[in-house]
């Protein structure tokens, strides 16, 4: 039916046709011209895929109409080809203010479309679990998936594709498709072998190949091309950048996110995703309100910033955004990186982060974050982030830690840990070898913990929090993490830190098996305690056997 479109490049101009009926000439010409159009419509809807929409037609029909009726200035001496070229002008000048000035006359209508998908809350993101918490980045991923993928047979045919962070039956996995490394090789192939899956909460644990055949790809060609697949099925909706998700059970599965365009092409709303088996390529469709439960990204990244961008800087409109910049924010710029991460939150559902600075160049400070629901497109907005560490500080006080070995800090992700919104980085050499481990505290830089391991890294942070932060007046924002208890003291060890110039006890109280752990720069008074005494603590509840004291008060001593 597109094709159809391909008889308005003829000279719509019944004079014309009446004049040059005849000249084979004059056919000659308006064949060539036909033969034009069906190329471009087949360039527009088979390589680029274009939507089979009215939007789609002012958008691209415009240009091309347009100069097909601007060449019919060859006959200006027929009777009302003046018209014709009029009416090509206008096209070509509409679609010069559709593309180049029409968008500035939106961006109000941007923000208040982000606006509506926003919540603005004033406190903290819930903790998050530490065994959940990723601490390997995707360069280290890559890295280690790199030497997987050269264990394959035929290697030369085949690379890696995008790694997404993925959670696959309650774990957080970096999953990495491959793809065909270019034409001629997929013609020799035609199978891709499958994926290759790395934790992302260990960071001693090795990539590993799933072996699952894969026929419809994105770097596969014609008909196996993926998203050619999916529209040769649905024509209509627009396709966004598509996903690679395995399901539960590790059957892999392609999610394509479609939706449709408001404001003639300026703004896409997403409606809902196409699953595509790449062995197979079946497919079904699901809205956004019903999807299914594995489907951990229905929100592409490159949406997700598009929404953030407008919600940070479009506030006031578009002359606001060039010269007061009033109440303007805007999200952090990655050098090599989207500019939003994705973070999975206490709940184990995706969202895409991304912290807010002032408009000022090398500002080091967040005027808040966001993070977005990769499943439902709703925005949580923290406004109360405000004077915290940004991430590019972060990245900067890692690799001032370890200036000496010159690591290169990954990109960071803001979590909220043991009451404490807290920078993860990564530190890595020039390999992208993953060497050091860092949790940074968002308000007080000087709180931090650095370890090559993970339980290590959060044991030293969570006494980091407990001890040097005693005198400060913040409190951790998610109150069930302070418990507080009362008894006889049943055991003590104590020993000196010669780091801190501190003494540390650790000590038990009867009827708990926790073992507690305060210093005498937290009360003086700790140093005598003794088995027998009765204290009181308020501390950091986690799962572990160790936990940091935040008050202590020794009975008869203040």
């Amino acid at each position: 039916m597109i094709y159809l479109f391909s008889l308005l490049a003829l000279t719509l101009n019944p004079f014309v046709w009446k004049k040059k009926i005849k000249s084979k000439v004059f056919l000659s010409i308006q064949a060539a011209r036909v033969m034009a159009s069906l190329i471009i419509l087949f360039i527009l809807s088979y390589f680029g895929l274009i939507d089979h929409t009215w939007q789609a037609f002012l958008s691209y029909g415009s240009l091309f109409w347009g100069l097909f009726l601007v060449f019919d200035l060859v006959y200006s001496k027929e009777r009302l080809i003046s018209i014709n070229v009029f009416a090509g002008i206008l096209m070509l000048l509409f679609f010069c203010f559709l593309h180049f000035i029409y968008p500035f006359t939106v961006t109000k209508a941007k923000y208040d479309f982000a606006a509506a998908k926003t919540t603005v809350v004033n406190h903290a993101a819930p903790s998050m679990n530490e065994q959940h918490i990723p601490v390997v980045p995707e360069k280290y991923a890559r890295y280690k998936s790199e030497k997987v993928l050269g264990e394959l047979a035929h290697v030369s045919y085949y690379e890696l594709g995008h790694t997404s962070l993925q959670k696959i039956d309650g774990h957080l996995y970096w999953v990495t498709p491959i793809e065909y490394s270019g034409f001629f090789k997929w013609m020799k192939s035609h199978r891709v072998p499958g994926y290759i899956r790395m934790s992302a909460e260990d960071e001693n644990a090795n990539a590993s190949l799933i072996k699952k055949e894969m026929k419809f790809v994105p770097s596969a060609y014609f008909s196996e091309n993926l998203k050619r697949l999916v529209r040769s099925k649905y024509a209509e909706p627009i396709l966004f950048r598509p996903s690679f998700e395995p399901d539960e059970t590790g059957k892999p599965y392609y999610v394509v996110a479609y939706g449709y365009y408001e404001k003639l092409r300026q703004i896409p709303d997403i409606k809902g995703v196409i699953v595509v088996d790449p062995k197979t390529g079946n497919m079904r469709h699901y809205s956004i309100d019903k999807l299914p439960l594995f489907i951990d990204q229905a929100i592409p990244s490159n949406v997700a910033e598009q929404w953030n961008d407008w919600y940070g800087e479009n506030v006031h409109g578009f002359w606001n955004k060039l010269f007061a910049q009033e109440d303007i924010k805007r999200p952090t710029e990655w050098s090599h990186s989207d500019e939003v991460n994705g973070v999975f939150d206490h709940a184990l559902q995706l969202n895409w982060f991304t912290d807010f600075t002032r408009p000022k160049s090398g500002s080091g400070a967040m005027v808040g974050y966001s993070m977005l629901n990769t499943r439902t497109g709703r925005i949580t907005y923290y406004s109360s982030a405000n004077g915290l560490l940004n991430g590019k500080s972060a990245m900067n006080v890692a690799e001032k830690t370890f200036k000496q070995n010159k690591y290169e800090a990954g990109i960071p992700n803001l979590y909220t840990i043991y009451g404490q919104e807290t920078w993860v980085v990564p530190l890595m050499d020039s390999n992208n070898v993953l060497r050091e481990l860092m949790l940074i505290h968002a308000k007080n830089e000087n709180v931090y913990s650095a370890e090559t391991d993970k339980r290590s890294l959060f044991d030293n942070y969570k006494y980091a929090v407990a001890t040097k932060l005693g005198g400060d007046s913040a409190t951790p924002t998610n109150k069930a993490l302070i418990k507080k208890l009362s008894g006889e003291v049943t055991q003590v060890y104590k020993y000196q830190d010669n780091d801190s110039h501190q003494t540390v006890i650790q000590f038990m109280i009867d009827g708990s098996e926790k073992i507690f752990t305060v210093t005498s720069g937290q009360n003086p008074y700790s140093v005598f305690m003794k088995v027998g005494d009765k204290v009181s603590v308020d501390y950091i509840e986690t799962d572990e056997i160790v936990s940091a004291v935040k008050t202590f008060a020794l009975d008869g001593k203040k």
